[in-house]
């Protein structure tokens, strides 16, 4: 669902694509809880935060208000950084790979991008032009889906600069989220090496 909210952001333009995006992103919202909800110590306060990220996400659709785009981009964060947290934790609990922790690496990685894409939107609200390359007169749906891309790009270190951080405090945010993304690659693909190592030495030991 999050590979498809990525590549359909992009596309779906003008006030129905944006209702298309948001659905899609309700889907995420929603299975995040169902997963989240396994789990009793975080059942409630997680059904609880995403009934509230529901809440204000559409109450940015539906007025439009740069208040309300603002606390939808932070109640956002707030929830992708439990979620996140919630994956990893997992994770690294985790003694042998499996398919479910494949995907929960990926999940995680991909959530990080949505997150740095609303902290970016955040500050370009807080401090418009904080970005160049974006046109002027961008609306909130636009705006949402350039930062996505720009995030996306800075993640995955690629940078082909049609988009630029140009303020104080958007240059040290995007060269955090290209460290975050090349430490979190290098650090979850050695653990789940390390996995594989240690369970096919486990395998051959059982087998004498």
């Amino acid at each position: 669902m999050l590979i498809l909210l990525i590549a359909a952001a992009p596309l779906a333009t003008g006030k129905g694509g944006a209702f298309i995006v948001e659905a899609l992103f309700d889907l995420v919202l929603v299975a995040g809880a169902y997963s989240a909800a396994s789990r009793s110590g975080r059942r409630w306060p997680f059904l609880g935060l995403t009934a509230l990220t529901l809440v204000a996400r559409w109450s940015a659709l539906l007025w439009g208000s740069e208040r309300f785009e603002y606390a939808s981009a932070v109640i956002t964060v707030v929830w992708i950084a439990f979620a996140i947290t919630i994956v990893v934790r997992q994770l690294f609990r985790e003694r042998e790979v499996a398919t479910n922790m494949i995907f929960g690496a990926i999940v995680a990685y991909l959530l990080a991008a949505v997150a740095f894409a609303c902290l970016y939107e955040i500050l370009e609200l807080f401090q418009p032009g904080s970005f160049s390359g974006i046109p002027d007169g961008t609306n909130p749906q636009e705006l949402g889906d350039a930062l996505l891309y720009f995030s996306l790009v800075s993640l995955t270190t690629v940078g082909y600069g049609d988009i630029v951080p140009a303020s104080g405090l958007a240059r040290p945010l995007a060269v955090f989220e290209g460290v975050f993304g090349t430490l979190y690659l290098a650090v979850m693909i050695a653990r789940l090496v390390g996995l594989h190592i240690v369970a096919g030495m486990r395998g051959e030991d059982n087998g004498r």
